[in-house]
């Protein structure tokens, strides 16, 4: 669920548990991602995960959040769970 609260977003799992910038989160397919801010260039922001290559990072070919992140919406906040603050 995605709340919008004095003009700022909150967002929480599939348990009601927030989710908050650097905790981790859990798909059902068991992908485990760390969730990120973001700000675009209407200063809108918000959270998300990252979209560049893994693999990528690991060989040291990028760093996490060079390729951009992707936002979450509302359908992701419906099925991750927090694992980790």
């Amino acid at each position: 669920m995605i709340k919008t609260e004095n003009g700022k977003r909150r967002y929480f799992d599939r348990n009601g548990k927030e989710i908050t910038e650097g905790c981790k989160i859990r798909y059902e397919n068991g992908r485990v991602e760390t969730v990120y801010a973001w700000c675009d260039t209407e200063n809108e922001t918000g959270l998300g995960v990252d979209a560049t290559n893994p693999k990528w990072i690991e060989s040291g070919r990028a760093v996490p959040c060079e390729y951009g992140i992707y936002p979450l919406y509302h359908a992701d906040t419906e099925e991750v769970e927090v694992i980790e603050q």
